[in-house]
């Protein structure tokens, strides 16, 4: 009895932190709030944590919509290199992404735009041409509307909600 208690547990384990790209599913997301360091009165950036291959891989996929000041920021474990970027692969909505260092300090940002290819091979992957430790997306237009730029840092801020 308690092996099947135990994979019981670990099976809903598994659930929760799985996700997949097919647009029928829905993944659980962690959250946070993340602000400009020495800027206030700004409202934070809410953000879902992707961190893990599979919330990365599904990303914001399929979404019509995000709510304002909301966004996805993915984290990985280890530095990345340079040539390894972000595409737009199923994704419904524009974009901005900041590529962020270990520090939180941006490196590269871009505007990606939706591809509607059905085929992904024909969409282009934005690379930030530095490394990264993660990257941050939140709605076209929103880093150039909140002065978010190559050289400002962020930092995870206080939940307030």
């Amino acid at each position: 009895m308690t092996l099947s208690i135990l994979t019981l547990l670990l099976a809903g384990f598994t659930a929760q932190d799985s996700c997949s790209t097919a647009a029928e599913d829905v993944c659980s997301y962690d959250t946070t709030q993340l602000c400009q360091v020495g800027v206030s009165g700004q409202p934070p950036m809410q953000v879902e944590i992707a961190d893990n291959f599979d919330k990365r891989a599904r990303g914001l996929m399929h979404r019509t919509e995000l709510a304002p000041h909301h966004g996805m920021w993915f984290v990985y474990n280890e530095e990345r290199p340079g040539y390894s970027g972000f595409w737009m692969y199923n994704t419904k909505i524009a974009l901005d992404i900041a590529y962020l260092d270990a520090q939180m300090r941006v490196v590269k940002t871009f505007t990606m735009r939706p591809c509607t290819s059905v085929n992904s091979r024909n969409c282009p992957s934005y690379r930030p041409g530095t490394n990264y430790k993660s990257a941050l997306e939140m709605p076209a237009g929103y880093f150039a509307e909140h002065g978010i730029r190559e050289g400002v840092q962020l930092q995870q801020c206080e939940n307030k909600e």
